[in-house]
C-alpha cells in the first residue's frame, strides 16, 4: 500500500496547485530574481556562476535556494513555470519524507520497534501507513501552504522544510538500524542526516534549531524520557549543541544581541512589542490550521501591535494559551508521547521567527514545517474518536476535499501581480503597503490613472519618498508635468536624494519651462552619479538652448514649437505674457488651454482658472470672475479657495449674507489663513456682523 499512498499524495498535491503553473512574480520575488538581483541571472552553466549566486545572491546566507533560482533563471529565465514546477516538486518531496517520518513515529509508539518503553496511549488499530497518509494528505492540501509553495521566493520555506525532514528522517531510520546492529546502514544514515541538515541550513537560518530537536526526538522517542546515561550519547549532545552555537554565530555573528537589536533600526515596532505580538499570532496560526478559508489567507497581514501585556487583552489571554499548550506538552509527556511531541514541534520551530529577531511580524509561509506533527497528532484524534475505522476516514477525505478547493481557490489569487494585490488591498484596506505595490503593478502595465489613485491612497495613510517618486513619473507620462514636480520635490524634501530623483525632476521642470532650474538639477544629478553621461549631456544641450534663444518668452515659444502637446508651457507663457504687461494675449493663451485640456488635468485647470479669474477681476468683469469660481468649485469641490473667492466677490459688491454663506463655507473645507481674512479690504461689508466677530474669537 506504501506506493499507492505515496502516488495518491503526489496525484493530489499537484493537482492542487495545476492551477500555478502561470502566476507571476510577486513581491520579494521581483527583489530576489528578476531585476534586482543579478547575481542569480545565470547565463552560463559553470561552477564560478553558481558560487556568485549562492554567495551574492540576496538574501544572503540563503546558499541553495539562491543557486536554484540561478539554475532556474538558465533553464528558463523569467519564465515562471520553471519555477512553480520545482517548487511543488520540492513540497511533494516534503510530503514523502514527511510520510516515512510519520510511520517511523509511529512505529515506535506502537513499540514494534521495541524502542519506546513506556508512557503512551494507545494508538487506533490503523496501521502507521495508513494514519501517515492521511496526516500528509491534509498537510499537503491545506491552503495555509499555498504561500510557501504559490510564493517563488519562498522555496527557501519549503526547501529548508524538505531536508530538515530529510535530515530527522535519516537520523530515526538510522538509530532504529543502529539498535538492530545493523551498523554499516546506520553509520550511512547518520552521514546523510548531517548532510542533509547542512542542506537545511544553507536554504534558510531557522533549520539552526534542527540539532536540538534531534535530540528532543532521541530524548522522547528511544531514551523513553530517561536521563542520558550513555557516554556516546552525551557526545552527541555536545555536538550537536556545538552545531547549534556554530550556526548562530554564522548567522547573527560574535555579538548576536547587537544584531538581533540593530535590526528593529529599521522596523516600526520594538522589541517588547514583537516578542507580545507574537504570543497572539502564534494562536493566530493555530486558528489558520482548523479555519484557512481564503479570505483569512493574506501575504501582507496588518497585523496589529501589542503595547502592554493587557493592551489589547487578547496579549495576556494568549500568552496564557502558550504557556498551556507548553503545560499541556509536558504534562502529557509520558501519558500521550506523540501529542506531547507535537505540540513541543510547533511551538519549538516557531522559536527562531516568532521571538525576538526583528523580522516581519507575521507570515503564513513560517508555518509550513511547525505544523508538520500537529497533522499527525489531529488524524490520530480522530481515529481515536470514531470506533469505524470508516467514519474516520470519510472525515478526512471530507477536511481534504474542503481543503483543497480552498487552497485551488486561493491560488488564483496569485495569478498576476495585480489580481494578488487588489486581494491584499480588500484584507488590509489600512496598511500602504498593498496600496503601494498594486500601484507599482499597475505603472508596470501603464495603467498611470488607476496607479495614480492606489498610491494616493497610500499616502493618505503613510507618506513614503518613493511614493511620491512613482507618482512623478506616472504624472510625466500622461502629461501632468507640474503635478510631477511638486511630486519629485516631495520625495528630495522626505530625504529621497537619488541621481533618478533629480534626473526626473530636471525633466519635469524642463517641461514646465522652468529652464534654468532644470539645469540645475541635471548638474546635481551628474555631481551624484557621474558614470551616467545622459545627465551632463541633458544639462549641456539645455544650455545651449538657452544660449541659443536668449529670451524667455522665444524659449518657451520654440520649447511650445518642438512640444505642441504640452500646455504647461503655454501656461507659462501666458505668465510671462501677464509680466509683461500683456493680459489679452495671456488670456487668449489661458482660453485656448482650458479648451483644450477641460478637466482632465485637475491642478494646471485649476491654475489657469485662477489666472483668468484674476485677469477678470483687474478689469472689473466680476460677473465672469463669478462664472469662472464657479467651475472650479465644479471641478475642485473640496478646494476652500475658490469659496473664499466668491465670499470676497460678495463682499466687495455689499451682498452680506451671501458673502457671510460662502465665506462660512470655506472655512468648513478648510480655508485657515485667518490673516488674510482679518486684513482683506473686500471683506470690509461683512466685518460688523455677528458671524464675523464669532469666527475672530473662535479663532
Amino acid at each position: 500500500m506504501t506506493g499507492v499512498f505515496i502516488l495518491f499524495l503526489m496525484v493530489a498535491g499537484t493537482l492542487v496547485y495545476s492551477n500555478t503553473f502561470q502566476t507571476s512574480f510577486v513581491f520579494d520575488d521581483i527583489n530576489f530574481i528578476t531585476k534586482n538581483d543579478p547575481n542569480v541571472h545565470m547565463t552560463e552553466f559553470s561552477w564560478g556562476a553558481l558560487k556568485k549566486a549562492a554567495v551574492e545572491g540576496e538574501p544572503r546566507h540563503r546558499y541553495l535556494p539562491n543557486i536554484s533560482f540561478a539554475v532556474n533563471y538558465y533553464f528558463g529565465a523569467e519564465n515562471t513555470f520553471g519555477y512553480h514546477l520545482v517548487n511543488i516538486g520540492i513540497h511533494l518531496m516534503t510530503g514523502i519524507f514527511l510520510f516515512f517520518l510519520f510511520q517511523a513515529t509511529l512505529r515506535l509508539c506502537s513499540r514494534q520497534d521495541g524502542v519506546c518503553f513506556s508512557g503512551n496511549r494507545s494508538l487506533p488499530s490503523v496501521s502507521p501507513e495508513t494514519l501517515s497518509f492521511f496526516a500528509v494528505l491534509i498537510w499537503l492540501v491545506h491552503p495555509v501552504q499555498t504561500n510557501a509553495v504559490t510564493y517563488i521566493c519562498q522555496r527557501m520555506a519549503s526547501m529548508v522544510a524538505m531536508f530538515y525532514i530529510l535530515s530527522l528522517l535519516c537520523y530515526v531510520i538510522g538509530r532504529i538500524n543502529f539498535r538492530k546492529g545493523r551498523t554499516q546502514t546506520a553509520v550511512f544514515l547518520f552521514f546523510g542526516c548531517i548532510i542533509s541538515g547542512c542542506c537545511a541550513i544553507a536554504s534558510k537560518q531557522n533549520a539552526g534549531i534542527l540539532p536540538v530537536f534531534i535530540l528532543f526526538y532521541e530524548w522522547f522517542f528511544f531514551q523513553d524520557l530517561k536521563t542520558f546515561r550513555s557516554y556516546r550519547t552525551l557526545l552527541w549532545i555536545i555536538i550537536g549543541l556545538i552545531v547549534f552555537v556554530v550556526v548562530a554565530i554564522h548567522f547573527l555573528g560574535v555579538d548576536p544581541l547587537h544584531r538581533i537589536l540593530s535590526a528593529y533600526t529599521r522596523r516600526e515596532f520594538t522589541l517588547p512589542q514583537r516578542v507580545m505580538t507574537e504570543f497572539r499570532v502564534v494562536v493566530y496560526y493555530l486558528s489558520l490550521l482548523f479555519c484557512p478559508q481564503s479570505s483569512r489567507l493574506i501575504l501582507d497581514h496588518n497585523y496589529p501591535l501589542s503595547y502592554a501585556v493587557s493592551d489589547p487583552f487578547s496579549t495576556l489571554t494568549c500568552f496564557v494559551s502558550i504557556i498551556a499548550i507548553g503545560g499541556l506538552a509536558a504534562y502529557l509527556a509520558k501519558k500521550d508521547r506523540l501529542i506531547s511531541f507535537a505540540l513541543f514541534w510547533f511551538l519549538g520551530n516557531l522559536l527562531i521567527e516568532s521571538s525576538v529577531i526583528g523580522i516581519e511580524i507575521i507570515y503564513e509561509h513560517r508555518m509550513y514545517l511547525p505544523t508538520m506533527f500537529l497533522y499527525l497528532m489531529i488524524t490520530v484524534m480522530v481515529f481515536r474518536m470514531f470506533k469505524a475505522r470508516w467514519a474516520a476516514a470519510g472525515v478526512l477525505i471530507l477536511c481534504m476535499m474542503i481543503l483543497s478547493v480552498w487552497a485551488h481557490q486561493r491560488n488564483r489569487i496569485w495569478e498576476s501581480d495585480v489580481t494578488f494585490w487588489t486581494d491584499s488591498v480588500k484584507k488590509s484596506p489600512q496598511k500602504e503597503r498593498p496600496y503601494q505595490n498594486l500601484a507599482y503593478s499597475l505603472q508596470i502595465r501603464e495603467e498611470f490613472e488607476d496607479a495614480l489613485f492606489y498610491y494616493r491612497k497610500s499616502l493618505a495613510i503613510k507618506p513614503h519618498p518613493v511614493v511620491y517618486f512613482n507618482m512623478g513619473l506616472c504624472l510625466e507620462r500622461i502629461g501632468y508635468h507640474s503635478d510631477a514636480v511638486d511630486a519629485y520635490v516631495n520625495a528630495l524634501q522626505m530625504k529621497y536624494n537619488t541621481p533618478q530623483v533629480q534626473g526626473n525632476l530636471a525633466k519635469a521642470l524642463a517641461n514646465i519651462g522652468e529652464f534654468n532650474a532644470a539645469v540645475s538639477y541635471f548638474e546635481n544629478a551628474s555631481k551624484m552619479n557621474p558614470s551616467d553621461p545622459s545627465f551632463k549631456k541633458n544639462a549641456l544641450v539645455l544650455k545651449d538652448f538657452l544660449n541659443h534663444c536668449r529670451t524667455p518668452e522665444r524659449c518657451l515659444r520654440m520649447s511650445i514649437a518642438q512640444k505642441p502637446d504640452n500646455p504647461a508651457l503655454r501656461f507659462k507663457l501666458g505668465m510671462i505674457y501677464e509680466k509683461q504687461g500683456k493680459p489679452e494675449q495671456a488670456y487668449n493663451v489661458y482660453e485656448k488651454i482650458l479648451n483644450e485640456i477641460g478637466a482632465s488635468d485637475r491642478k494646471l485647470y485649476l491654475l489657469v482658472l485662477n489666472r483668468m479669474v484674476i485677469l477678470h477681476t483687474v478689469k472689473g468683469e466680476m460677473d465672469q470672475s463669478l462664472h469662472l469660481l464657479q467651475k472650479g468649485i465644479e471641478v475642485a469641490p473640496d478646494n476652500p479657495h475658490f469659496y473664499y473667492e466668491i465670499a470676497v466677490f460678495y463682499g466687495a459688491v455689499g451682498e452680506v449674507k451671501h458673502s457671510v454663506a460662502w465665506l462660512d463655507m470655506a472655512i468648513k473645507k478648510g480655508y485657515q489663513n485667518l490673516e488674510q481674512i482679518k486684513s482683506d479690504r473686500r471683506l470690509e461689508s461683512i466685518r460688523n456682523t455677528q458671524y464675523f466677530q464669532n469666527l475672530i474669537k473662535r479663532k
